[in-house]
């Protein structure tokens, strides 16, 4: 690793400071009269944004959705898109290494200092059983968008297919034997020496809403929400029903039943314009069949990943289609922000974080008084701290942070207060945060990052306290998880004291049972999962991480 100097440390600080400045209120309902009718990231201000069709191989459309938005995501922080009408190679990032990665557990192999800890080793996902049958299981299973927020925000990809280790391309997606889709269980492949650096997820509204009498709805927020992510150069990941009505004449997709979602796709655009009558489809006698058809205008632009249609389309480019705003098995809506490299290299980042099991679900539970959670790390190497990042389960949630070192054990807020500043956040989410200056820490030293949470919980603008956790159970498939919690990691504050979250698993997992059988258990879950017992569920630290970069202990 790379160390950082003096003159770089001095950078590094004015561009924390600079990252901290902003004005946009992150509560206020975003207003669709300053949204454009309509937006194509292929063709956006001129530029195309967006990565070639590709074709999956397996049953991991979600790999590929993720890595076409995450691309997206990429090339516009970098202006990196190309002229319109012009394939854009400037990024391939991996689905193999997506795919396989989340879905191997930590190995005592991937420790390594700077982002994989001793104490968990164990944790993650076992598809073990799985790959008794079939070596290439894990790129079968499927899995739920919200993965993903941790997975990359955890320092783990995405990578490019390019990157190179010992001669060879290992993240290339594809391979005629089985043998070709197995990645070594190691920190040197699964901690790439090359990849892009997450800043945020944001886990957005679906479009597809209820009434009171739980009959579908159009959810005016997850519509403009999606449309803004776009509008901000940002790719939508986004599950539906891929077997519903087809119009092959206009490419355009619209479901009105209730099976829940079971193929993910990349949003890059969207056009308010697209006529409803567009995804009509009908009988034998040339009849409309009234279920095809769509109450309002405006259709999503959709990459997929089955390769391109047929040449003689008229509307879309190959491997394009149109889906309706109104569909009803929408679900999942995921986007990214990524860092520019620029303001990375030549920068090593560091992680300190105990939460590695890359759950898609999180906990939470709400306090009418003061709550806090903590993570206490002691520094691996002489490094400076300059960025947190945490998770939020809710939308419009203000959070708080502390940052204290010399801390004694058991006491996250004791110690010398370094920092401390509150920021609010629209959506849940993986969310960085660049503190106003570079701390050093001296190997050994042990620091902590505090956070106090507060969500809206009406349209008053009323909020609660919240406490947020991850947990995780086993897919119907039969893939364990295993979610490791040790003494002197994770605190929680709660009626003034702290309490270690070592000694809070069997009331977390209790929680967490019976929020997924009220929650989950009632919705068209993309993912199917075991709702039987609570036995199958585990929990996780919390989801708060230290970023730091490598300093000479002599500077």
């Amino acid at each position: 690793m790379k160390k950082i100097s003096a003159m770089l440390l001095a950078v590094l600080m004015v561009c924390c400071v600079a990252g901290c400045s902003s004005e946009i209120d992150a509560f206020a309902e975003i207003d669709s009269a300053a949204l454009p009718s309509m937006v194509d990231l292929r063709n956006f201000n001129g530029k195309n944004y967006v990565t070639p069709v590709k074709k999956q191989k397996n049953g991991d459309c979600w790999s590929f959705s993720l890595a076409g938005s995450a691309e997206i995501a990429y090339l516009y922080a970098n202006d990196l898109g190309v002229a319109a009408g012009q394939a854009n190679n400037n990024i391939d990032f991996s689905e193999k290494y997506i795919a396989w990665y989340l879905y191997h557990g930590i190995m005592k192999e991937d420790v390594v200092k700077g982002k994989v800890r001793s104490s968990q080793i164990g944790e993650g996902f076992d598809p073990s059983a799985a790959e008794r049958e079939d070596v290439k299981a894990v790129y079968n299973i499927g899995g739920e968008f919200v993965h993903y927020a941790n997975f990359f925000g955890s320092g783990f990809g995405p990578v490019d297919e390019s990157v190179k280790i010992d001669d060879e391309y290992p993240y290339e997606y594809g391979g005629a034997s089985k043998e070709e889709w197995i990645l070594p269980l190691n920190a040197e492949y699964r901690n790439a020496p090359d990849c892009a650096y997450l800043r945020d997820a944001h886990v957005l509204p679906s479009p597809a809403g209820v009434d009171e009498n739980g009959d579908y709805l159009l959810n005016e927020s997850g519509l403009n929400a999606i449309k803004s992510e776009l509008y901000q150069g940002h790719g939508v990941s986004i599950a539906f029903f891929s077997n519903g009505s087809f119009n092959m004449e206009h490419i355009a997709a619209y479901y009105s039943g209730d099976f829940p979602a079971d193929h993910a796709v990349t949003v890059v655009g969207y056009d308010d314009d697209f006529p409803k009558e567009y995804f009509t489809n009908t009988n034998n006698d040339g009849e409309p069949i009234e279920s095809t058809t769509p109450p309002g205008d405006g259709a999503f632009i959709i990459k997929n990943s089955w390769g391109t249609f047929t040449d003689d389309e008229d509307y879309l480019d190959d491997g394009y289609f149109y889906l309706s705003y109104y569909d009803h098995s929408l679900s999942s809506p995921l986007s990214y922000v990524f860092d520019s490299s620029d303001s990375l290299d030549p920068l090593k980042i560091n992680y300190d974080q105990y939460d590695l099991m890359m759950t898609g679900w999180y906990g939470s539970t709400d306090y009418d008084s003061e709550v806090k959670t903590a993570n206490v790390f002691d520094a691996e190497e002489n490094e400076s701290l300059y960025q947190i990042s945490y998770r939020t389960a809710s939308p419009k949630t203000e959070v708080s942070y502390q940052i204290y070192k010399d801390v004694e054990d058991g006491a996250p807020s004791s110690g010398t207060l370094l920092e401390q500043g509150v920021t609010d956040h629209r959506y849940a989410g993986s969310h960085k945060i660049d503190l106003k200056k570079a701390y050093p820490l001296q190997k050994g030293e042990k620091y902590s990052v505090v956070l106090t949470m507060k969500r809206v919980v009406d349209e008053d603008g009323d909020m609660v306290y919240t406490e947020v956790f991850p947990y995780a159970t086993e897919f119907s498939s039969g893939l364990k998880v295993l979610g490791i919690i040790n003494s002197g990691e994770s605190y929680l504050y709660s009626d003034g004291k702290w309490s270690d979250m070592a000694s809070m698993k069997d009331s977390l997992i209790e929680r967490a049972f019976g929020q997924c059988v009220d929650e989950l258990g009632s919705k068209r879950t993309y993912t199917p999962i075991k709702l039987d017992s609570k036995e199958t569920f585990t929990v996780d630290n919390y989801p708060i991480k230290a970023i730091l970069v490598l300093t000479d202990a002599k500077e």
